[in-house]
């Protein structure tokens, strides 16, 4: 993997705090790592957090976080950071230049372009930061976020472990067909999954999406129809929060582990409240597998024969 001399820079940084046991930053008591740009995408900044005494931690969890609007990666996970340090977790948010999110036209286009990006940043962090980390990443995103990590888990089901979203303008059904008004109607991509294989080289994975858990979130306030884009309303319904009930009837009519939250009287905003469920289901989520693997490992080393009594 060839790298942007920013990035080889990056990496260093973090191979030295690594074998340190502490981070760069303020009295070393974190591992953030200055922001950059990583080919092939200019336009892709990638804010990177690894927690101190990364080394002695195990196999590490990364989690994605996105921002909605007009936000960028660095401050969008400022305050998931003291949570991350606590989990041993590594963190990694992009700052994204969206395009106007009421056509669908260029949502398509960022889409294609950032989640494709996004997987092989992912992808390569074990060899930019010399460190184990497991196969799987957990997801968080608000309102253009939402939409970006709901998209990757669909894109990348094998890639994801669990997704917290909150109050997306859109949704992505993981369908390739519908009745719309009584008519069979074929979903193509950004409304259904039908022509995903266009994008991604596989056709959409069911069988591994079912083993993804959602939390989604919406605020109670957040119903004015006209912040969320017309194109949508033929297979979501108009506001926000009727189209994460519909993701939500869509993901558990799939057979999946899916819940929505509905918090009063809350606009379009996230709130320490909603943020803090958010990581408690991500939390729960990881533990969960982190038991499933060692599960798995004690039976193939019973199964090989490497196991002692």
């Amino acid at each position: 993997m060839k790298f942007h001399p920013l990035m080889r820079l990056c990496v260093a940084l973090m191979i030295v705090c690594t074998a340190a046991g502490t981070g760069v930053g303020a009295a070393g008591t974190t591992s953030t790592v200055a922001p950059t740009t990583i080919a092939p995408d200019k336009n892709n900044d990638y804010f990177l957090y690894i927690p101190t005494n990364a080394a002695t931690r195990g196999t590490l969890q990364v989690l994605v976080t996105i921002h909605g609007m007009g936000g960028d990666g660095a401050g969008f996970c400022q305050n998931l950071i003291n949570r991350a340090e606590q989990d041993g977790w590594i963190i990694v948010s992009p700052t994204f230049k969206y395009q106007d999110y009421f056509n669908p036209d260029s949502v398509l286009q960022d889409d294609i372009r950032m989640l494709p990006h996004l997987k092989w940043f992912i992808d390569g962090l074990p060899a930019q930061t010399g460190l184990p980390i497991k196969e799987k990443v957990l997801l968080y995103g608000f309102s253009r976020g939402a939409q970006m990590v709901h998209r990757f888990a669909e894109f990348y089901p094998e890639k994801t472990q669990a997704v917290a979203l909150f109050s997306a303008g859109s949704y992505t059904l993981p369908l390739p067909t519908m009745s719309v008004n009584g008519a069979p109607t074929t979903l193509n991509f950004p409304y259904g999954v039908a022509d995903l294989q266009k994008y991604t080289g596989a056709a959409f994975n069911a069988t591994a999406f079912r083993q993804i858990s959602f939390f989604l979130g919406v605020g109670g306030a957040d119903s004015n129809a006209a912040d969320a884009p017309r194109a949508w309303d033929p297979y979501l319904g108009t506001t926000r929060i009727a189209r994460a009930q519909a993701y939500e009837n869509a993901l558990t009519n799939l057979g999946l582990d899916a819940s929505l939250t509905v918090f009063p009287n809350v606009p379009h905003a996230v709130t320490t409240d909603m943020r803090g469920q958010a990581m408690s289901f991500l939390e729960r989520q990881a533990f969960v597998e982190t038991l499933a693997q060692q599960s798995r490992s004690v039976t193939h080393a019973f199964l090989s024969g490497t196991h002692a009594f």
